[in-house]
Order: C-alpha cells, then structure tokens, then sequence
C-alpha cells in the first residue's frame, strides 16, 4: 500500500524517484507471476491479493503533475496489463484437478453422457450359462475389428470368426484378437454356412449370431444372450416397428410374415433368422441341428415345429446399418431372391411335416429339398 500511497500523493511530484521505484515494484510482481504460471505453479497474488496486484498496478496518480507524469502514466499502465495477464494464466494454468472440475462444471451433457457410458458397461448382465459368440464375415476388415471389441466386453467363452471368401485383411486383423478362433475359406464356402460351420465347433450354452458388417454395442448384443440365459431357446431381432405396413413391404419382409403366419406365430412379426442378431439355446442347436442353420427360415420354422421357445428378445437396426453391396441392392437382387427360396424350402418342411401321412412321399420331399438345395447354393 505504499505505492499506492505513494502514487496517489499530490505533493508526490517531487520526487519522481520514489514514485519510478513505486512502478518498477508492480512490473516485478507482474513477471514473477507470468514467470510462475510457465512453470505450472500458482501465481503469485492468486485471489484477493491479485486483485490487489492489479488495482495497484493499473492505478494512475489522480493528480499527478510536474515532471515524468506522462511517461509514469504509461509505464503505469503497462505494468497493470501485464498483471492482469498473468493473473488470467495462473488462473488458466491451475493444477490438473482443478482444470478438470472447471471442465465438468462447463460441460453437464458431456459428464452425463460419461456416467452413462459407465453404467451400461456395469450393467451388462452376468451369464450363468457360458456364451459363444458367431461371427461370419467376407471382406469386413472395416467393421470387423470394432465388432469383436465389443463381443470381448461380453466376455464370452469363445469367439468364433468364419471368414468366407474374403480378399481383404480380415483375417490379419482377427488374427490380432488373442480370444477368437478364426476359420479361414480362401474361397466362399456359400451364404449362412458360416453360421452352421461356426455352430459345430461351438461349446458354448449360448450361441450369438451376428455378420461382420456391422459394429453393434455391446449392451444391445446383451439383451439376446440373456434372453437364451433366462430360458428362450430362440432369440430373435424384433424389426416390426422399423418396417412399413404389409402393403408397402418388400417381397422378403412378405415372406417372413407369410412363413410366421402358417406357423401359427402371427405374433412373431418379421421377426427371422435370417437377421442378425438372434441367439440359440445349445438345447435348440441339438433339436434342430446345425446343418439346418444354412437355411436360416427352416431352422426357425423347425423350431417352432419341435415347440421350442422362439420369442423376440431386443431391436437393433440392422436395416440402417446393412452394408450395401451389389449383390443386395434393387428390386429382385440376388440377395432377394436367395431368401425367398429359403422361405420356399422352410415352407416346403412345413408341408412334410403337415402331410406325414403319406399324401407327400419322403423321396418326392427329398428330390424337391435337394433341387432347392442345388438351386440356392448355385447363387
């Protein structure tokens, strides 16, 4: 308060040295503090004192006459903005935790998005049954490798990766994945074989289902496991609601509507199969056979037939996320046209089992299954 006093003193003109001395003070105190907050430690003057640091810097004598005034204004007003800057840097420059409170108390959404991330990955169910996770792929090297971090947080038994025909490097990167087992077909072994050969070399009590063509939460492939866990034998992906009514569907949506219908599953929906991702009992797996599963909507229709549990169990936009290719744009693909005969030939395994009687004879039966068979596997 000296200086201040010092400065403020009208009889002060006088002696221009003490009132230089009282200048030089502040610009001292303002490099000590920029000097300070540098090195990451807290300024000099923090709080009420710096303020006081830059009241007295920044404060011009009220009636400051006689020689030097105009020189000593500026120089006064020189060292109040350098106090003031570093004032504003040791307030910048605070430790660690204090920069990270200011942050949180900035930004609410993004420490509210942070706990939920948190919570989901506590939540995620505790199996009692052990889990094998499915994945087919064929030249997914983009997606694969995100979809097997979150299958890991699953924390499965085994990981099975059949890889079908891909050119890319979707075997370098699956190979990097310590936990999965890899099956490599140089050379495209057909559509859904995947899921039947990765089926038989699981051990799993739970077999999970999904296609390498897209990065799904974890906590979303959750909810088809425990589904299995608590006692359905089939879990299947719910697409009603993200599909129009029956007039404006597709031919594929009509066909999974028709099969369920003649099930007797009208409640079933669209619900298939043939869309990942679905979930299965070891129970289910032993009834129906794995051979069957290449024929995703005879094995659900086997199912149904054996009076397994078969219920929808979560909602994951698979229709938004399907990797476009060639083969599964425009009308009458030959994607399209591929699921429509295998709701032929689960169809056609409904009418053998209606008609075990006799009117259909098992070798006529056997002849029409393997013609669709040569049919289907020629796509």
């Amino acid at each position: 308060m000296t200086a201040v006093a010092a400065m403020l003193d009208p009889g002060a003109s006088s002696r221009p040295k003490a009132y230089t001395s009282s200048i030089r003070r502040p610009e001292a105190k303002a490099r000590r503090a920029s000097l300070a907050s540098r090195k990451g430690a807290p300024a000099p003057g923090h709080g009420r004192a710096a303020a006081a640091m830059v009241k007295t810097a920044g404060a011009a004598p009220a009636r400051r006459t006689g020689t030097g005034g105009t020189a000593g204004k500026r120089r006064a007003a020189q060292a109040g903005a350098a106090a003031r800057t570093a004032v504003r840097r040791s307030a910048a420059a605070g430790s660690p935790a204090d920069r990270q409170a200011a942050g949180k108390a900035a930004r609410p959404e993004e420490r509210a998005s942070a706990s939920a991330s948190r919570e989901a990955e506590l939540l995620l169910p505790k199996l009692r049954g052990s889990l094998s996770v499915i994945i087919s792929a064929r030249n997914e090297e983009r997606a694969l490798p995100g979809l097997l971090k979150q299958v890991q947080r699953l924390n499965p038994a085994e990981i099975i990766v059949v890889l079908n025909g891909c050119t890319d490097n979707s075997y370098g990167l699956a190979r990097m994945f310590k936990q999965a087992t890899v099956v490599h077909c140089p050379e495209s072994a057909g559509h859904d074989v995947g899921r039947a050969l990765g089926a038989k070399l699981s051990r799993g009590d739970i077999l999970l289902f999904l296609d390498g063509d897209m990065v799904i939460p974890a906590s979303q492939l959750a909810v088809f496991a425990s589904a299995v866990d608590g006692g359905v034998d089939v879990a299947l992906n719910d697409l009603d609601a993200l599909l129009p009514p029956f007039a404006l569907s597709d031919d594929v949506t009509r066909c999974k509507l028709y099969l369920n219908s003649v099930l007797g599953r009208n409640d079933l929906g669209v619900s298939s199969m043939t869309a990942v991702p679905h979930a299965l009992s070891r129970r289910a797996l032993e009834r129906i056979g794995y051979r069957e599963l290449t024929v995703p909507p005879k094995a659900q229709a086997l199912s149904i037939i054996e009076q397994l549990r078969v219920e929808k169990a979560g909602r994951v936009d698979v229709i938004k996320h399907n990797r476009l290719r060639q083969g599964n744009t425009g009308a009458g693909n030959a994607m399209e046209q591929l699921i429509a005969g295998d709701h032929a030939e689960a169809l056609l395994r409904v009418l053998m089992h209606r008609n075990a009687g006799g009117m259909i004879s098992a070798e006529i039966l056997q002849e029409q299954r393997r013609q669709l068979a040569a049919w289907r596997n020629g796509i």
